[in-house]
């Protein structure tokens, strides 16, 4: 007759389950205190996130250790318990009633974490989600656990205007905790971006500007020689980010680059696109690009990056270029600013002034004309009207149908489409849109292209109608078929491809000035046409949104007209 079993083989000993309990009860407790110790701030900062993540757990595996046959066991048990439970706390929290965002819509992956946005993003097809979101939502959409995006057009001078919002949380993921200095364009504090910002109006001023003028000219004709030399069809994006980037160099360093001439034989290009890329998804999940920053690639390609333009400044700072450019203001030459930017602002002034928004919206201006054949026609007649004096950036400024043009371009695929997020903090305290309230410490974004693309702000809003740009008399006359009726809308106040405010981009007389130039030289000299079998379709879906635009080749046959004058 066989004997019964022991109770101590079959089940553990009662102490054994009562330190399991207790182990669970000290992680599940330490998981909760610390889930209100960093709720209060979202921390980015590696030291940080090693105590909370790491540091925590593996101190309650030692003192539980003894509960365990093996630390293992302790480590793994204590982990997940107290991991899972801070998780679900954050979870629980920006999905409770209790949330300062809970009364606007969203997805649930936007109010669980920025993960999931950052994770769009780099299909490049954010401008895009976030159109449909609002055309889902409405205006205000929750796209993020403390983000709201906004499309309404009456939103954009009470958070950009004259009491703008300060930057929000955006480029924090950009810049490791030890850079020296952060550019222009991601300081959070404004009274710092107003006093930074001094010499760049110095170099956009009206008079800067019109020293600006014979760099664009004698570029430009670079520009125009070099695609008279290529054989058709020529891939149009590329020669105009190899002049776009050669201008830039011009502008800021006084030169040093000559694409047009060589072209990119460092793979510049490239690795600019790949920085915006993954620039784009640490701005999203800022704490992610502060781990990473520490690893040995992504360390070694930031310091790639700035350690050519830290070439080209020193050897600008070296000679004294015959021109004025950017650096003659950053580096004070004149002796006629205050408190001007270091050495190492100046440098990180010098990366972020990059030339792709310019390229962008050039290259996108020649698609868009050429497949508008009677766009095209129109703005042709305009340039040959005017003769030799077309190439006068005086005369210019005055033709209503090239600025049509740029400024439609410009509303239907602005260079900055998804645009930058702004936050109202507990110094700014929260702000009142029209019956919402924003409350504090909310990162807010106008969604630039949601803002274009709507109905209520422009009429037929996803097509390309330059004509609504002009007068009422040529408008009725050009397009009757748009115009024909009274119910045309078109409300200036929503157009903003470069923001509005003290924070506004800095360059746009700038960018117009070269806009207008480089399209006008270009159809003076050449007809232009797409190469056959080019795919409207695949170009416009390959539009990508990294924060600027990574566009798709655009192949075009360049035929030349008159002798270049």
């Amino acid at each position: 007759m066989g004997l019964p079993l022991s109770n101590s083989l079959t089940q553990p000993p009662i102490h054994h389950y009562h330190g399991y309990l207790d182990s669970f009860l000290l992680a599940l407790g330490f998981g909760i205190t610390s889930y209100f110790i960093f709720k209060k701030s979202e921390t980015h900062s590696p030291l940080y996130l090693a105590i909370l993540l790491v540091a925590v757990p593996c101190a309650l595996s030692l003192s539980v250790a003894r509960h365990f046959s093996c630390f293992v066991y302790s480590l793994s048990f204590t982990f997940f318990v107290y991991l899972f439970t801070l998780v679900a706390c954050i979870c629980l929290y920006r999905l409770s009633p209790w949330h300062p965002l809970a009364t606007y819509p969203g997805p649930l992956l936007c109010k669980l974490s920025k993960l999931w946005l950052g994770y769009v993003s780099q299909q490049g097809r954010l401008h895009i989600y976030v159109w449909r979101l609002h055309q889902k939502y409405g205006d205000i959409v929750r796209i993020g656990p403390n983000e709201l995006s906004i499309r309404s057009a009456g939103s954009i001078l009470p958070l950009l205007g004259p009491r703008e919002l300060p930057k929000g949380p955006w480029f924090d993921g950009r810049y490791p905790e030890d850079a020296p200095a952060r550019s222009l364009i991601s300081l959070r504090n404004s009274h710092e971006h107003s006093m930074r910002r001094r010499p760049w109006n110095q170099a956009f001023s009206v008079s800067a500007l019109k020293d600006y003028e014979p760099l664009i000219d004698a570029r430009t004709s670079k520009l125009v020689d070099a695609l008279s030399r290529q054989e058709s069809p020529v891939n149009l994006t590329q020669w105009i980010f190899y002049f776009a980037y050669d201008m830039m160099s011009d502008f800021i360093f006084g030169g040093g680059t000559e694409m047009l001439r060589d072209g990119d034989v460092g793979g510049l290009w490239p690795m600019l696109e790949s920085a915006q890329k993954t620039g784009l998804l640490f701005s999203h999940v800022p704490w992610l690009g502060q781990l990473l920053f520490k690893t040995p690639l992504l360390a070694g390609s930031r310091r790639k990056m700035i350690a050519c333009s830290m070439q080209f400044a020193r050897s600008r700072k070296a000679r004294r270029p015959t021109h004025k450019d950017l650096f003659y203001y950053l580096y004070n030459e004149g002796g006629t600013i205050e408190n001007a930017p270091t050495e190492a602002e100046a440098f990180a002034d010098s990366i972020s002034a990059g030339a792709d928004t310019s390229a962008s919206a050039i290259v996108n201006l020649f698609y868009l004309l050429l497949t508008n054949p009677a766009t095209y026609s129109r703005l042709r007649a305009e340039i040959d009207g005017r003769e030799d004096r077309a190439l006068e950036f005086s005369e210019q400024a005055r033709m209503p149908y090239l600025n049509a043009v740029i400024n439609e371009t410009l509303r239907i695929l602005p260079p900055v489409p998804s645009g930058s997020p702004r936050a109202t903090t507990a110094e700014t305290g929260g702000r009142m849109l029209g019956t919402r309230y924003i409350p504090p410490n909310t990162a807010v974004n106008i969604h630039i292209f949601s803002v274009h693309r709507d109905p209520r702000n422009f009429s037929f809003p996803d097509n390309f109608v330059p004509e609504r740009w002009l007068s009422e008399e040529e408008r009725k006359h050009l397009g009757p078929k748009f115009f024909k009726d009274g119910s045309f809308v078109h409300n200036i106040a929503a157009f903003h491809p470069f923001s509005v405010g003290p924070s506004s981009c800095v360059g746009k007389n700038f960018a117009y000035l070269e806009m207008r130039m480089l399209v006008t030289k270009v159809l003076f000299n050449f007809d232009l046409r797409l190469a056959e079998g080019f795919d409207s379709r695949k170009y416009k879906h390959g539009i990508k949104d990294f924060f600027t635009m990574a566009l798709e080749a655009l192949p075009v046959v360049f035929t030349r007209r008159k002798t270049y004058l």
